[in-house]
């Protein structure tokens, strides 16, 4: 027997040196969190968000209260407002016409309008008018000021001339700045209205100011345009006398080159002005065409008289002598042309009116001679009349042409005369409507609404702020929440454990007190008691912790065994074959629950029936004789430095089927105790008269004993304490057993809070009647026997 086992420590030895290759393969060399693409889980957030509540429920209470008290402690503050309407931007000096034209105001206009209702001389005109500057609300000095308060306790205040009642330079700035914060210019689109909106604490201070920045800034309007009016009058007045003094001195020289040069020309208002020469030469040219016309008229009739025949004269031409005989020498000539017929020419009334008629036709004859001479008379004394005339004409000529040549300079001198009488007369005109428009005080602003003191705060709105403080509250603690869970590098569920090292989480042992009903507050309270009862009493003796045992009747918990029935379940169904019989227990660091988990799962198997050897092998911190209530003499130690056999120190439990083998005295070298061949004989032997051998053994980071331990057995089950241990330090301690070749069965999470891990409280769902019975050793052989037949 000796030898056998003599030779299976050498093979196991050799095949630790070489197993560095399957080691690597076996653990990865690092864990990626890797994030697959999948849909958002809302319960898991739902959970985190439980699981965080109390950092969401601080980040809320801190800021809700922040804004709470801000709220509570700001003073109300009023809002006043004035209607203004901006209407047509006219001229600096409008006409009258202008005055009553409607048209639209350009954009250009009103944001300059806008402009000035902010500017700092507008405010430091109703800062002055209403000494606001005396006033608390405006000068009293910021909180974070404090060369304000200096200057004020020693004394030294400046007067400035340029501002009434101003204590210096920088308070009067300051309440410049207040007054420019506070004040609000908020045009109305598509329209020319604009609201003037002031805020203080006062509402009939904030009212004050509102109608005293719309009055002051329809006078300032007044004022410049006035004042541009009156500077325009003061230089048409101006202009004016020079333009008139110019206007008399070209006349003059107009005059007087007239009269030195014999020019005299007829003005008319409605014509311009006329040369006397040319009106002269005008009419002798008229005079000579009638001249010719009548000579033309009498060279004919002259020419009818040369030719000797009268009686081809015109009828205008015989007078009524000639007309009188002509009638009776007709009548004559027909009574001798009636007598003819009757008697011959010797008859004596025939010779008689022969006679007549001879007479009067020697009478026609000599009366039209006479007025042949009269048209010869006439045609001579027409020709001596257009002679007359045509002279008269060529020497009117000459004396234009010489009146020509100096009427050029005439008429430049004439229109210098004409342009500066123009000018004066606009000049005369505009000053006449500047006047006109100063005594109109014409203004393109008017006040539609005035302001009134305001009987409600605009703010603090407390349904607003609270409201708000609440949603960014509760936002910030979402935030603050995620980013906690975010940060938190600790091992946290099974999902952690599969998706992270490729291992089953085969236990969940829940926490207690928060199964018992407790809450987050309630377990914090219930840890720090604990801690506080594992401090030495004033006897100086430290007093038993509170372990947990399934197998007390006093103390169970039933969720709490129903998960160390789920532990003992998974371990039997861990391997294909058949279960593991040798089990080493051990954690990453102390106080994970190592010993308390391999007690309870030693009580759960030996509750099957079977027999089961729990051996405490962390030397270094031994707790398994504190946890069932004895005190140790004899124990493992002995049994590794030669002192006794392993029989003779091995204790029974008090529980049926379950042995303790406690550790005994703490030995200075406990590594070397383990790596003995003795430990391995030990556990070889134990195999052989137990179905399972369970060892305690101490933390895996930073010691060695449990790597020694782990090649001696057919399991490892690693006990991590759940959302407390960092994944690195999990991952490290995994990476210790498989450097040594140990099998890993599992993890089993320990303290789960089932509240906020998403897990449900199963053991009324598990248990037939709800008390935590334990499962018959029938029901576990089956799965057993189920799991070896796949």
């Amino acid at each position: 027997m000796k030898e056998h086992d003599k030779l299976e420590m050498n093979e196991r030895s050799r095949s630790n040196g070489n197993a560095g290759e399957s080691r690597i393969v076996k653990f990865a060399d690092s864990y990626e969190i890797l994030e697959p693409q999948e849909a958002p889980d809302f319960r898991g957030y739902a959970r985190i968000l439980r699981k965080r509540f109390p950092t969401v429920l601080i980040v809320f209470s801190i800021l809700f209260s922040i804004a709470l008290i801000a709220t509570l402690k700001q003073k109300p503050v009023y809002r006043a407002q004035v209607l203004l309407e901006i209407q047509k931007e006219n001229p600096d000096i409008p006409t009258i016409q202008e005055l009553y034209e409607l048209d639209s105001v350009s954009d250009a206009y009103l944001r300059s309008q806008y402009t000035i209702l902010a500017s700092e001389s507008l405010a430091r005109s109703v800062i002055d008018q209403l000494r606001l500057d005396t006033i608390g609300e405006f000068n009293a000095p910021e909180w974070w000021s404090w060369r304000w308060h200096k200057k004020k306790n020693t004394g030294g205040s400046q007067v400035f001339a340029a501002g009434p009642a101003r204590a210096d330079r920088e308070v009067y700035q300051q309440v410049l700045d207040r007054f420019e914060s506070r004040l609000q210019i908020d045009p109305i689109n598509r329209s020319r209205l604009v609201n003037i909106q002031f805020d203080s604490h006062d509402p009939a201070l904030a009212a004050r100011v509102a109608n005293s920045l719309a009055e002051n800034y329809i006078e300032q309007n007044l004022q410049a345009r006035w004042t541009a009016t009156q500077k325009a009058a003061d230089w048409l007045s101006q202009q004016l006398s020079g333009v008139k003094a110019r206007l008399e001195k070209s006349e003059e020289h107009l005059q007087d080159y007239a009269r030195r040069n014999d020019l005299v020309f007829l003005e008319s208002d409605k014509e311009p002005s006329r040369n006397v020469e040319n009106e002269q030469v005008q009419q002798l040219q008229e005079e000579l065409t009638k001249a010719e016309a009548q000579r033309y008229e009498k060279e004919a009739l002259y020419r009818v008289v040369e030719s000797g025949d009268y009686e081809h004269l015109p009828g205008e031409f015989e007078s009524k002598v000639i007309q009188d005989l002509t009638e009776r020498l007709a009548e004559l000539k027909r009574e001798h042309a009636k007598l003819s017929t009757t008697f011959n020419a010797d008859y004596p009334r025939v010779k008689e009116i022969q006679s007549q008629i001879d007479e009067i036709a020697a009478a026609i004859q000599e009366q039209r001679k006479d007025a042949a001479s009269q048209i010869n008379s006439d045609y001579f004394a027409a020709v001596g009349r257009e002679n007359l005339v045509r002279d008269a004409l060529h020497q009117e000529q000459k004396q234009l042409n010489q009146v020509a040549a100096r009427a050029v300079q005439y008429n430049i001198l004439k229109r210098e005369v004409d342009t500066n009488k123009q000018l004066y007369e606009g000049l005369l005109q505009r000053l006449k409507e500047a006047s006109v428009s100063a005594s109109l005080k014409a203004s393109n602003i008017r006040i539609v609404d005035a302001a009134e003191p305001p009987t409600n705060p605009v703010t603090p709105k407390i349904p607003l702020n609270l409201g708000v403080a609440a949603i960014f509250g509760l936002g910030l603690g979402f935030c603050a929440a995620f980013l906690q869970e975010r940060l938190d590098d600790t091992l946290k569920g099974t999902e952690d454990v599969e998706r992270l090292f490729g291992l089953s989480a085969v236990g969940l042992i829940p926490a207690v007190p928060q199964l018992n009903g407790n809450h987050h507050s309630v377990s914090k309270l219930l840890e720090h008691a604990k801690v506080l009862s594992r401090k030495e009493n004033g006897n100086g003796r430290k007093p038993a912790l509170a372990w947990h045992r399934i197998d007390e009747e006093a103390k169970q918990n039933p969720a709490l065994a129903e998960a160390f029935r789920s532990l003992r379940t998974s371990i039997l169904l861990s391997t294909a074959d058949h279960p593991p019989s040798s089990l080493l227990v051990t954690s990453t660091q102390p106080g994970e629950g190592k010993t308390t988990i391999a007690t309870n799962l030693s009580i759960a198997l030996a509750q099957l029936g079977q027999r089961v050897l729990l051996v405490d092998a962390d030397l270094r911190s031994p707790s398994l004789h504190r946890l069932f209530g004895v005190r140790e003499n004899l124990g493992l130690v002995n049994y590794l430095t030669g002192h006794q056999d392993w029989h003779t120190v091995v204790r029974p439990s008090g529980c049926h089927g379950l042995d303790l083998l406690f550790c005994g005295p703490i030995p200075p070298n406990p590594s070397e105790l383990l790596s003995s061949r003795s430990m391995g004989e030990l556990i070889r032997s134990a195999r052989e008269q137990y179905q399972f051998v369970i060892l305690d053994s101490a933390p895996m980071l930073a010691l060695a004993d449990s790597r020694i331990l782990a090649t001696l057995v057919s399991g490892v089950l690693l006990v991590v304490k759940n959302a407390m241990i960092p994944r690195e330090q999990v991952k490290q301690a995994l990476f210790g057993i498989h450097s040594v070749g140990a099998n890993v069965i599992g993890v089993a999470l320990n303290r789960v809070d089932l509240h906020t891990n998403g897990y449900f409280d199963y053991h009324s769902d598990y248990l037939p009647d709800g008390k935590g019975s334990p499962k018959s050793l029938l029901e576990v052989d089956s799965q057993v026997t189920l799991q070896k037949q796949r």
